[in-house]
């Protein structure tokens, strides 16, 4: 657990690729900032140089043939860099900082996705990321068939992990809803097929509360 000398908050968003993740981290980043409070959004892999270093390796290079364990490997260096640099000084300086992808995308994707074991990637995990763990993980639950339409209508091209087949997203998908069910107090699943603004409503709506939470524990005596 993320020591309680932190008065800032560590919000994640969770999904398959094109069930609307980004844009909630995005829509509600917008939102704090227009209530005066300060936020930062950090992208997994990248956030930093070395990030995005290597998310340009594990996205765009197509012409390379990258082993899982590789894979894995790469989106946890890059995750260890970003809590070093990123996450951890900006939790101490109090701030809000919004994950658009956390180590749960690992389970889902190298582990279920990919089938390196479950607890061989939760303790690598445990390690690049200090133990730091986000206080309300937003699951952006879609089928595939609508996230598939979704990047066709943006006229997205799709990247070395999007080019996956339809098996591995559902494999992905049975991923993070095993992630939701081992940490319920974590998690909060919204649905990917309602209209943006009604989930951008659900999820501040989530945040505020964990917020005020977080100062009224702070002023404690």
């Amino acid at each position: 657990m993320r020591s309680t000398l932190f008065l800032g908050v560590l919000i994640a968003f969770e999904g398959i690729d094109g069930s609307g993740k980004t844009t909630q981290a995005e829509l509600l980043s917008k939102r704090l900032a227009g209530e005066g409070i300060d936020n930062e959004v950090l992208r997994e892999p990248g956030g930093t140089k070395l990030g995005e270093g290597v998310r340009e390796l594990l996205l765009h290079r197509t012409d390379l043939k990258i082993n899982p364990a590789t894979e894995f490997l790469l989106f946890s260096a890059s995750r260890a860099q970003l809590v070093r640099e990123k996450i951890i000084p900006l939790l101490e300086q109090d701030k809000i900082v919004i994950l658009d992808r956390y180590f749960y995308s690992s389970i889902a994707y190298q582990g279920f996705g990919r089938g390196i074991p479950i607890e061989e990637i939760e303790t690598v995990s445990k390690f690049a990321t200090q133990n730091v763990v986000p206080d309300i993980v937003f699951l952006v639950d879609l089928n595939i068939e609508t996230a598939l339409q979704r990047r066709m209508a943006a006229g997205r091209g799709a990247d070395r992990m999007e080019n996956s087949e339809v098996r591995f997203f559902e494999s992905a998908i049975g991923g993070f809803s095993y992630c939701a069910k081992k940490e319920p107090s974590r998690f909060v699943i919204v649905d990917g097929r309602e209209p943006a603004q009604r989930i951008s409503d659900k999820v501040f709506d989530v945040v505020m509360c964990r917020i005020k939470k977080v100062a009224e524990e702070g002023n404690a005596p």
